[in-house]
């Protein structure tokens, strides 16, 4: 019930987040950035979403820690936000060079570790209501 409730928590924050921050909000540096095409597709990310959710949830479960503990969730969110952030962030800088700035690097900094710290928050919750 956990993995099904973590996923669910995590694709409620996340796709949203995603939706609002880089095709809403902050449209026009995105698309400067290159950051998508001509034609983003929306429900690969959420596929994408749904996947990660599963995943993380499911890895939460596995590692030897007080799962109900808010700095458990916290703690884990952050290290799996850190690798998210290596391969979503350092690698795209490393393909597209009009994002090799520090805004670009800054705002996706801000963007995973909120994405990360309520996910954090949400599955320690999870986890100590079931």
């Amino acid at each position: 019930m956990e993995v099904l409730l973590g996923t669910i928590a995590y694709i409620a924050v996340t796709f949203p987040l995603a939706i609002a921050w880089h095709m809403k909000v902050f449209y026009k540096l995105y698309k400067e950035w290159h950051y998508f095409g001509n034609s983003p597709k929306p429900i690969i990310g959420l596929l994408a979403i749904v996947i990660q959710g599963f995943v993380l949830s499911y890895g939460y479960g596995l590692i030897d820690v007080v799962h109900e503990s808010l700095f458990s969730g916290l703690a884990y969110s952050a290290v799996m936000g850190f690798f998210f952030w290596t391969c979503h962030v350092l690698s795209y800088m490393a393909k597209n060079e009009k994002t090799r700035q520090w805004k670009f690097l800054m705002m996706e900094s801000v963007y995973l570790s909120v994405q990360f710290g309520l996910f954090g928050i949400m599955i320690a919750l999870i986890h100590r209501m079931i």
